[in-house]
């Protein structure tokens, strides 16, 4: 507002005055000939007035003859003088003067130049900027008022419509932190709405990841707990029958008790550290036909089957080709005990293998009778340690890590695969792909 006051005034006056000079420029260049039509046609075009008097006699008389002039064409000049000086600078340059008509509040911008004999004066009226700054200088300051009210109302709102999500997001961080995970609904279209996104996702995932984590401590507790258990009955009868021998009461019998006791153990222990390296083993597949190697697994057991007098039908054309794509090791270990357990558990003699070609691979389903058993027991037939029959005994059963160990490699496969229960058989069918 004080630039409008000091500046604005200089500058109009400055544009105003390069207008004059190139009028002055137009009628230094007009003919002799035309020159009072062309001065005419510039008047016209450029809105001001031109007048030109004779320069002789006495200065008073040339200012009379120009405002005169002047006064002809419309413009009432209360305050005009041309003085000596004047006319001895046009001698070789132009002049410009301001004259400030005081009551009529109005100045007029005068370009005087000499042409010859004749002094040719260029006027342009130009309006008192002060009154009008003033009025701009107050019109800024109610736009100016009415602007800084609009931006503090602006950031305040844009303020809050930030850091209400921001104070969410840090709530929702801090109960993250503190485990309780849950997700903050904020649609900002913008980064804190892409950041909450990310939180949200990330709580997510977090909650996934615990709710793991405690699966799998739960079940490294419960494991721990079936390994001890499962170790204390043969130390407990090691224990018995050493000071069985040490009491004298040994009757021959006493030492390969012992012997067969520290046997099951180290199979179990065995075991359960093959299980352990299943977990973090890396698999190598091939291609290889799975009915070839289903015959080649049975042939190790006919005289086991023969033995307990149990009859296993293969329903498969062996002389046909099964490709499947897998760890073949891994899946021998997967057929082996699927094998054992059908003839430990099978209560009706008989076990039925089956091949058969599907869309999306190879499916086998192996089958036998277990007798009373609920669907419910379903759940737990995978846990370590689980008999599948209560009524059977240890010996029978073996160490109880066969089924997770089937589990393990079945699931590193991304395989399909589990149990069923079909008219008192239990029937397990896993998807070769």
């Amino acid at each position: 507002m004080v630039a409008n006051i000091f500046l604005v005034d200089r500058y109009y006056i400055y544009e105003q005055r390069k207008i004059l000079d190139k009028i002055a420029s137009d009628i230094r260049s007009v003919s002799e000939n035309n020159f009072v039509n062309d001065l005419e046609r510039i008047e016209e075009e450029h809105a001001i007035t031109i007048v030109y008097s004779e320069i002789g006699g006495n200065l008073d008389r040339l200012n009379d003859n120009i405002k005169s002039e002047f006064e002809r064409k419309k413009l009432k000049l209360n305050k005009f003088w041309i003085t000596e000086s004047t006319l001895h600078t046009l001698q070789n340059n132009s002049v410009n003067k301001i004259y400030d008509q005081g009551v009529s509040k109005y100045k007029v911008l005068t370009k005087f130049i000499k042409i010859d004999h004749f002094i040719i004066a260029i006027a342009l009226p130009l309006p008192h900027m002060e009154e009008t700054i003033l009025i701009i200088n107050r019109l800024n300051i109610f736009l100016m008022t009415i602007s800084v009210l609009l931006i503090v109302s602006l950031v305040v709102i844009l303020s809050k419509k930030i850091t209400r999500p921001l104070e969410s997001l840090k709530v929702l961080s801090q109960d993250i932190a503190d485990l309780k995970f849950r997700k903050e609904e904020i649609n900002t279209n913008d980064e804190v709405g892409d950041l909450a996104k990310s939180i949200n996702s990330m709580s997510e995932k977090l909650e996934k990841a615990h709710d793991e984590i405690n699966g799998q401590n739960k079940r490294l507790k419960k494991l721990m707990s079936d390994v001890s258990h499962e170790l204390k009955t043969p130390l407990s009868i090691v224990k018995v029958y050493e000071q069985g021998i040490v009491d004298g009461l040994d009757d021959g019998t006493f030492r390969d008790i012992i012997e067969e006791q520290i046997e099951k153990m180290d199979v179990l222990i065995e075991k359960l550290l093959f299980w352990t390296e299943l977990e973090s083993s890396a698999y190598t597949k091939s291609n290889f036909d799975l009915g070839k190697r289903m015959v080649d697994i049975m042939e190790k057991y006919m005289l086991i089957l023969k033995e307990n007098d149990i009859d296993c039908s293969l329903h498969f054309d062996a002389s046909e080709e099964y490709f499947v794509s897998a760890d073949k090791e891994g899946i021998d270990v997967v057929l082996d005990n699927l094998v054992t357990n059908a003839i430990k558990y099978s209560n009706d003699k008989r076990i039925d293998i089956t091949l058969t070609r599907e869309a999306n691979g190879v499916k086998l389903t192996i089958a036998n009778g277990v007798g009373d058993m609920e669907e419910s027991d379903l759940d737990s037939i995978w846990r370590p340690f689980y008999v599948l029959e209560k009524s059977r005994s240890k010996e029978l059963s073996g160490t109880g890590l066969g089924l997770p160990i089937i589990k393990t490699i079945l699931d590193h496969h991304n395989f399909d695969f589990g149990f069923e229960l079909k008219n008192n058989r239990l029937v397990f069918f896993v998807t070769f792909v």
